[in-house]
């Protein structure tokens, strides 16, 4: 993370406790506050459960980066009534980029060479988008994706706090120069002490104002649209502008004059809040709604309080030179460590927390003092050719298009070997039949062939990480039948499937992710017979949740999709069959399903239900963790039977109630986890694509499994 060093006392401060200045002019107070951030942030990566909300030390780095640029900003308004962007724009790139391109660039190199094949797309990708600085963004559309919400982070996954404060640094002059040029338009200019106090003056309301309506008005949003949507919430820019917005009102407030005990006082509380936070808050933080104020509003607090030498003042561990020479390399740290870490555990994460955590705290201390003393401090004061705008902009554009062009091809080619790995693939299963001679993915399992679990050379975890459910349907003429939205932060698909008239049988497929990975091999099925189906599906969403005060925007439209769905489906005189798939682990609402249940029955219509598939256990393989089922099979190296495990299932709620409801079930399971054990590595495809949902390729070898098991159940419903 980075915040600029001119802190030359930016701002005003309290007089009763003047800031105090090192070497270079830089308030160490505000260096403190950089390093607690850093400290903040590195322990939250490193020990989660040590400190589940120390990702607010980002939000601290936004609030000094506000703080800091509008100062400087101001400062330059007020002595020649304009800023020069441009030379603005040069200071921040040779400030920040030498730095960040240098250590983007030894991730690609690591990506090449020590990261998991599994890896290696996601990677390139986030790269060249932390190139362009528009990683948040990026990340914002993954995260409301619901089938790589379990993918793992990538080297660069940190850059994208790196990519709000680009874009606050491209816009916020821009910003300030308008809104100064719009309130002095037309105001005579006399040259005299007095108009240039207006003029001052005028500048400063302007900029204030502005301040405000962007604090107001992102504050506002972030509020909305975490509540809706906290997952891409996170990352956008404008979620958190207001913090940026703040530090910048901070830049502007007056002096004032507080007691001793009261300056102490509020400084003790304000370092306690942003403390706190970090050990209050968590994953399920809903962040960076109204609560960020607390650990933002904070800091804000803590800079108007200023430096101080009281006695009991918290500013004065600011002054110990550890303190200080972190601050100091808390840009460098924040770049670093989170690449240590990635690649520490992918590569050696077997080793004891006692001895990987100072291992990579030792490496950031060294690679960020390196590249502090030969990298940042150089081109922060340029000499030669360095110093001219056109350099320094065509250095920089000639840097991003380098890494840009060493990894997106690199992702490309990985991309192009995964999609000739599914037609391949496609072009086997649907050329296969049922007999016992069909040995691919599940086929292994319900034909009973031989070594149906050994890792074969076709056992491929790279393809498996991105063999998504919908990857089979994106590029076939199926894609034609689906429409998809999403609403709320998850999909809402809507399939049809149409058949030959007159169709042997209405089938309807409700339910969640878990009813969206069996469409492939029901599909088949339903060509095979005849049959018009439909798919409603809404990821996240189980059918039978029921609404809640304390629901969010995404489960009370989970609620109301559902009940509109089961009302549907009851009141449509065509349908027959309706399908039902979904998890039972994000709730219980056994009444609702049994009403639901009853509602359908009373229309006329058959139900069948289909049994959950269970989540990759890696216990025997990963310290205990659940992971996904490529990153287990990876783990365990290519041994037969990789990361099986005895099936043990739990959440049966839907099925119990549809079994108490004389409702038959489609035992999903049985081909899954056969003879009470599940498996990874079935036929030769990996069965699982993340940590619960089957692969797209394994779904699809279901396809001969649902054709001896459903198609009898549905002929029987319809009378055929």
């Amino acid at each position: 993370m980075s915040t600029e060093t001119l802190s030359r006392q930016g701002g005003f401060r309290p007089a009763s406790a003047p800031p105090k200045a090192g070497a270079g002019g830089k308030r160490l107070d505000i260096q403190g506050l950089r390093a607690l951030a850093v400290t903040l942030v590195v322990v939250f990566h490193l020990l989660p459960a040590l400190l589940p909300g120390g990702y607010i030390g980002v939000d601290v780095f936004f609030v000094i980066s506000g703080f800091l640029i509008t100062a400087h900003l101001v400062r330059e308004l007020e002595a020649t009534g304009t800023v020069r962007v441009t030379e603005f724009w040069a200071r921040r790139v040779r400030r920040l980029l030498p730095a960040s391109l240098l250590v983007l660039a030894v991730c690609a190199v690591l990506t090449f060479t020590v990261m998991p094949g599994i890896t290696r797309v996601q990677n390139f990708t986030e790269i060249a988008f932390a190139s362009g600085y528009i990683l948040n963004w990026n990340l914002a559309a993954s995260a409301v994706d619901y089938l790589n919400a379990s993918n793992p982070e990538s080297l660069v996954q940190h850059y994208w706090s790196l990519s709000v404060e680009e874009q606050f640094y491209l816009v916020w002059p821009l910003l300030l120069v308008v809104a100064v040029f719009l309130a002095l338009r037309g105001r005579p200019s006399h040259g005299d002490r007095r108009s240039a106090r207006a003029t001052t003056v005028t500048t400063r309301r302007a900029v204030l104002l502005v301040l405000l309506l962007v604090f107001i008005a992102s504050l506002v949003f972030s509020i909305v649209e975490t509540a809706r949507s906290q997952p891409s919430a996170y990352f956008i820019t404008t979620t958190r502008a207001w913090e940026f917005a703040l530090g910048g009102i901070v830049a502007l407030v007056p002096t004032v004059r507080l007691a001793k005990t009261v300056h102490v006082a509020l400084s003790w509380a304000a370092l306690a809040a942003i403390v706190g936070s970090a050990f209050a808050f968590g994953a399920g933080t809903a962040f960076p709604g109204a609560i960020a104020l607390i650990p933002v509003g904070a800091t804000a607090l803590l800079i108007v309080l200023g430096d101080s030498d009281f006695g009991l003042s918290p500013q004065r561990l600011s002054h110990i030179g550890p303190v200080q020479w972190v601050g100091d390399l808390s840009y460098s740290i924040y770049l670093w460590h989170w690449p240590l870490i990635v690649v520490v555990a992918a590569n050696v994460g077997e080793w004891p927390s006692w001895v990987r955590i100072p291992l990579i705290l030792a490496a950031t201390g060294v690679l960020a003092l390196l590249t502090e003393r030969y990298v940042e401090r150089p081109f922060r004061r340029p000499k030669g050719l360095f110093r001219r705008r056109s350099v320094t902009f065509g250095a920089m554009a000639a840097s991003i298009i380098l890494i840009v062009g060493a990894v997106i091809p690199a992702a490309y080619a990985l991309q192009a070997a995964v999609d000739q790995r599914q037609q391949d693939l496609q072009e086997q299963l649907e050329g296969s039949g049922t007999g016992a001679d069909d040995c691919v993915g599940a086929q292994a399992v319900y034909n009973d062939c031989d070594d149906a679990f050994a890792y074969t050379e076709y056992v491929d975890p790279t393809f498996a990480q991105g063999d998504g459910p919908w990857a089979w349907f994106d590029a076939g003429a199926a894609a034609d039948a689906c429409s998809s939205e999403t609403v709320g932060s998850w999909v809402e698909r809507s399939c049809a499937f149409g058949a030959a008239e007159p169709a042997s049988a209405n089938v309807l497929l409700i339910g969640d992710s878990h009813a969206d990975h069996i469409v492939a091999p029901l599909q088949k099925v339903s060509e095979e017979n005849g049959w018009d189906l439909r798919v409603e599906t809404r990821q996240a969403c189980n059918p039978f949740r029921v609404a809640s005060s304390a629901d969010d925007e995404n489960a009370a439209r989970c609620a109301a999709w559902g009940a509109e769905a089961i009302d549907a489906a009851a009141a449509d005189p065509d349908l027959q069959v309706v399908i039902v798939s979904t998890r039972g682990d994000s709730g219980e609402w056994p009444e609702n399903a049994a009403g639901a249940f009853r509602e359908l029955r009373a229309a006329g219509k058959s139900v069948i239900v289909v049994t959950d598939t269970p989540n990759v256990d890696g216990r025997d393989v990963r310290d205990g963790d659940l992971i996904t089922g490529p990153a287990c099979i990876l783990a365990a190296g290519e041994v037969t039977d990789a990361c099986a495990w005895t099936d043990s299932p739990t959440d049966t709620w839907v099925e119990d109630v549809a079994a108490g409801e004389g409702i038959p079930l489609l035992d999903l399971r049985s081909v899954v986890c056969p003879e009470g054990t599940c498996h990874a590595v079935v036929g030769g495809l990996i069965a699982f694509s993340d940590e619960n949902h089957l692969s797209g390729s394994y779904a699809l070898s279901l396809t001969g499994w649902f054709q001896r098991e459903l198609a009898p159940l549905v002929r029987a419903a319809v009378g055929g």
